[in-house]
């Protein structure tokens, strides 16, 4: 079984409850163990964000934080995807989770930059 297809179906018939118990059952299976969940969502939700689905982008980012909280890129990706809907509050908010996560990283050095852009005034693209 593909696991993020199966996660994708349940998505897309709004089954969202059912697709946050799975994912918890199914991060932790021994069957998936060689599986990278945590760059699996990120990277289908850049793919989302990407392409302007922000819904989308923004709930799989929010599965990612809940599945892997210790996860600073997780957060950065979620700080993301709120500046990237024009909810900057939220966005300041996640990236500096994510700096303290990450506080001498590439994740939370990047956070702290994003931050600035935000404070700038600058808008995502």
């Amino acid at each position: 079984l593909d696991p993020m297809a199966y996660m994708t179906g349940l998505y897309q018939a709004g089954k969202l409850d059912e697709l946050k118990a799975e994912a918890k059952k199914i991060i932790v299976d021994p069957t998936y163990r060689y599986f990278d969940f945590e760059t699996e969502f990120n990277e289908t939700g850049y793919r989302l964000l990407n392409r302007k689905n922000l819904e989308p982008a923004t709930f799989l980012f929010e599965l990612n934080t809940e599945l892997f909280p210790a996860s600073a890129n997780a957060w950065d990706s979620l700080g993301e995807a709120h500046w990237a809907a024009g909810h900057t509050a939220k966005a300041i908010e996640f990236y500096q989770k994510a700096v303290q996560l990450d506080p001498n990283g590439s994740v939370g050095d990047n956070a702290r930059r994003m931050q600035e852009r935000i404070r700038s005034g600058e808008k995502r693209e």
